[in-house]
Formats: structure tokens, C-alpha cells, sequence
């Protein structure tokens, strides 16, 4: 996201760089530095990191911040903005020292750990002239945080429509899963959910093995006894190329995202949708903003397979609302959540900021 963000920003005459850590495949980081020049001639500085707490994963004691970076703040000054994507907390407190504006932008956050953090709040509170959140739901969080309201700005999560089409037919009774094998994502609901439809389907579920094993493994042993009952077709593929991914969307009949609690918004609700894929989604966190119960999808009670299943079977059963439903998704995917129409939000933003400060 944030280097198709760079490569709109440039092609919009507005220059930009990406700054991010140096890190292996395995994202552990190294003490040395690169830079790389892009297809697009923007510039990716990798800078050096230390993992300050290897032993220590949980992030009440790391506070979100878990690499201590080197040497960066000399090249802040060559930039009239700072615009950080927060996942982790370490660029926004290593450059607190730093006077340029700075744009804070949130894809997702625990309310719960930073509502207990004093050090966590303290850091979201200063990181930033701007907050920018993708849902109305994270920026009324950051709200009850202490956080100015007036400076919370809902800047939703894009995707390029050139790209996320649909195309071709539609494989009956095809349905899609694509996320991370874990726990929170609600996947053994939606295996426990296949016992309840009336008709065979063939479930494909797409996305990497996440840190917990042994769900991981019960997964795998679940789709194995589902697959020998011959009811129903489950297939595990593992993690896919965005190419792959786009087929599967552009041929499934339903996509499927029943986590158990907090959902930022779900991008894969928008891949989908932008396919022109009706989705049957959980109703946490802030999937509402994307998925429209009754207009492009239909939500549900998390952990509740009946209810799930029930959902699943009456777009089955319905080939003319599944159609409906797709093809609404992708007007609003156009409308909201295009790349184009994101950009031009941000660059407004921008231009705010920086008229705001040379009023100062």
C-alpha cells in the first residue's frame, strides 16, 4: 500500500521517498543500510535497526515500539512532510525530536493494550500533527484516547481498480477465504459452518500460516476429516502472488471473512467487492464501512457457524442478488475506496497541513 501510495504521489508532480527498516524475508532486522532506486525513480531508504527486546514479544512491555533504528534524522530535513504508517511504534518516537508536520496514519491498532499504555498513548498523542485512520469506528477510538478530535481524519484504505476487476464466470458453489491461518481470523468457524448448508461446496482458502501452530495444525487436520466425509471440497493452497489472488476473487462465488473481534476494515472485503464478489463477513470492528449488510454482502454475529452458514446458503441459493451484490460492491469500491480517489483526499490533507503551519 504505502509504495502504491509513493508512486501516485510522484506521478502527481508531488515528490516523494519511502523510509522503512532493513529487513530479511523473515522480517528480522539488519544493522546496515540501502538504498534503492524504484521502476518510478523515487527513492527506498533502508535504514539499520536493532530488535531492542528479541526475548519479549508481547507488546505491553514493548509498548509498539519494537526496533530502535539508526542514524535517520539527518535526511528529515530535506522533506516538507512526514507521513508515517503506523504499525509499529518506532519511527513515530524516534522522530519526535524532528519539527516537520507529521501525518500519523493508523491501519490498525489494539484500543484495548493503548487504552491500558500511558507510554503508548503518549507517543500516538504527539506522533502526529494529523491522524489518519481507514474507519469512522478507529477514529471515534482515537477520540476516547484523548486525542484531538479535530485532527482525526478517516482516510479509508485503497486499491487500484485497473487491477482488482472482474472477469470471466462466476464458478458455482466456489467459495473463498484469504487471510492469515489464525485464530482471530474465525476460520475454523467458517469449517464448522460447512456441516450446516445443504449443498456441496468447494471451500479454496488462501493466506500464510500465522505464529500459532497449533491452531495452524488443527486447521489442517479439520479440512483433512471435512475432505474425507465427501460432502464438501476444502483446499488449502497456502499463500499466493496478488495475481493468484485477483483469479481466485474474479471466479469465487462468495468471499468469506468471519473474524472473531476487531477487523479494521478488512481489504480483502474491497479486493473482493472490487471483483465484483459478494461477501459474507462478521459484523467487528469497522467491516460495516465496507461491506453493506443487504446492498453488496451480508454480515453476521461473530462466532455463530448457524448463522454463518445460513448467510452463505441464501446467496447460494440466489445467483441473481449474488450478482446484485457484486456489482454494487464495485460501485462503491469506485466511488470510495479507488486509489485515485484516495490520493487526491490525501493530497488535500497535505495541502491543509502545510497551510495550517505557515499560519503559525
Amino acid at each position: 500500500m504505502v509504495q502504491r501510495l509513493a508512486i501516485e504521489l510522484n506521478l502527481r508532480q508531488i515528490r516523494t521517498d519511502i523510509l522503512t527498516f532493513n529487513m530479511d524475508k523473515v522480517w528480522s532486522p539488519k544493522w546496515r543500510e540501502k538504498t534503492e532506486i524504484s521502476n518510478q525513480g523515487f527513492r527506498i531508504f533502508k535504514i539499520p535497526a536493532l530488535n531492542w527486546t528479541p526475548m519479549i514479544s508481547a507488546s505491553r512491555y514493548k509498548m509498539g515500539v519494537n526496533l530502535v533504528p539508526g542514524r535517520f534524522w539527518n535526511m528529515l530535513k530535506f522533506y516538507d512532510i512526514l507521513h508515517y504508517h503506523v504499525g509499529d511504534l518506532s519511527f513515530p518516537l524516534f522522530s519526535l525530536p524532528s519539527q516537520q508536520p507529521k501525518v500519523c496514519q493508523l491501519h490498525g491498532f489494539d484500543y484495548d493494550a493503548a487504552r491500558r499504555s500511558f507510554p503508548i498513548r503518549y507517543i500516538l498523542k504527539h506522533a502526529g500533527d494529523v491522524w489518519l485512520t481507514p474507519t469512522e469506528q478507529m477514529k471515534n477510538d482515537l477520540a476516547r484516547l484523548g486525542m484531538a478530535e479535530q485532527k482525526i481524519m478517516c482516510l479509508p484504505n485503497s486499491l487500484d481498480i485497473r487491477v482488482f476487476r472482474p472477469a470471466g464466470k462466476k464458478e458455482d458453489n466456489l467459495l473463498l477465504f484469504v487471510g492469515r491461518i489464525h485464530p482471530g481470523k474465525g476460520l475454523h468457524v467458517l469449517l464448522n459452518s460447512l456441516r450446516y448448508l445443504e449443498q456441496p461446496v468447494r471451500l479454496v482458502i488462501i493466506g500464510p500460516p500465522a505464529w500459532n501452530s497449533e491452531y495452524f495444525n488443527r486447521v489442517l487436520k479439520t479440512i483433512e476429516k471435512i475432505n474425507l466425509e465427501g460432502q464438501h471440497r476444502v483446499e488449502y493452497i497456502g499463500e499466493k502472488s496478488q495475481e493468484d489472488i485477483i483469479g481466485w476473487y474474479q471466479r469465487a462465488s462468495i468471499l468469506v471473512l468471519p473474524p472473531l473481534a476487531y477487523e479494521a476494515l478488512g481489504l480483502v472485503n474491497l479486493e473482493a467487492l472490487a471483483c465484483e464478489t459478494p461477501v459474507v463477513a462478521t459484523d467487528v470492528g469497522g467491516i460495516s464501512e465496507a461491506v453493506h449488510s443487504g446492498e453488496n454482502g451480508i454480515l453476521v454475529k461473530p462466532n455463530d457457524p448457524v448463522s454463518l452458514a445460513s448467510a452463505i446458503q441464501y446467496l447460494l441459493d440466489n445467483e441473481n442478488i449474488r450478482r446484485r451484490f457484486g456489482e454494487e460492491g464495485r460501485r462503491l469500491v469506485m466511488k470510495k475506496f479507488s486509489t485515485d480517489a484516495v490520493v487526491q483526499k490525501l493530497i488535500t490533507i497535505y495541502e491543509r497541513l502545510l497551510a495550517s503551519r505557515s499560519r503559525t
